[in-house]
């Protein structure tokens, strides 16, 4: 298995885009990835494959001269992706709202709330038959550059700086009188353009920091429920449970044995 990650050389496309990555497997193991949730939007092209969808997983197939490209936006739930035989993944990792400067949201076809199908893709598909992965990056660059398009989101794009500088702890009348949006607007907007809802939003962007938090500095779980500001120790192992379906002790300790989990928001096992 191989798996690598490239930051955009372009400098428009640094703004918006955190990586470029590929995981590539030429054996016939059974693999699977737990995705955890997280603010960060996705575009994985699975290359040769189709994807079959169901509530907690993806299920890929081998399928020669098919492509499915899936575009997954705020994450709040886990979910994990079964792939049972050799695949070809093509990732693209934006920051938050970015997707919708490179991508026509309104004509995606919605698998359901967060997931979506990306049907207009002849472009990006003509990328996967490219081996080079040199030759890859450029075409991805060329793609994305070409495609760009400024949107203009600013005082949602406030509201997420102001959500994560409070690590998640912002109340919905400080926000509305930071921003100047009505509580009606913030609660629409967030629906519309991070396809969740905004408890659910901050919910998220503290479940991140916590494993972040755990995995660079401390490696202790009472430090971490106080910088986050969990109300005691149940709400901080609750909170972990439902969106990751994991005590923290278990998650935590599988960040702490493997560091590399953190940069790409799963755990691998092969079978």
């Amino acid at each position: 298995m191989i798996i690598k990650e490239f930051r955009p050389k372009s400098d428009l496309l640094k703004k918006y885009i955190k990586s470029f990555y590929f995981m590539k497997s030429m054996g016939n193991k059974k693999t699977e990835f737990v995705y955890y949730p997280h603010f960060v939007e996705t575009i994985n092209i699975f290359s040769n494959s189709t994807v079959k969808i169901n509530d907690y997983s993806f299920n890929v197939k081998e399928k020669e001269n098919e492509a499915t490209i899936i575009l997954t936006a705020t994450k709040t739930k886990f979910r994990t992706a079964i792939i049972k035989n050799a695949y070809d993944i093509i990732g693209i990792q934006f920051s938050p709202l970015a997707i919708h400067n490179f991508i026509n949201t309104n004509a995606l076809t919605t698998i359901e709330t967060g997931l979506f199908k990306i049907t207009d893709k002849e472009n990006l598909v003509k990328i996967c038959l490219i081996q080079d992965i040199e030759n890859r990056l450029i075409a991805l660059e060329s793609f994305f550059e070409n495609s760009y398009k400024n949107v203009q989101l600013d005082k949602l794009s406030t509201a997420i700086e102001l959500i994560q500088h409070s690590k998640g702890n912002i109340r919905m009348n400080d926000l509305e009188r930071q921003i100047n949006l009505s509580r009606r607007t913030i609660l629409r907007q967030f629906k519309k353009y991070l396809y969740c809802s905004f408890e659910d939003f901050k919910n998220t962007v503290r479940f991140r920091l916590a494993i972040e938090n755990f995995s660079n500095e401390s490696k202790n779980m009472s430090s971490t429920i106080g910088d986050i500001a969990y109300y005691d120790q149940s709400d901080f192992i609750n909170h972990f449970k439902a969106l990751s379906g994991e005590s923290p002790k278990k998650l935590l300790k599988q960040v702490t044995n493997n560091p590399e989990s953190i940069k790409y928001f799963w755990k691998l096992k092969q079978i």
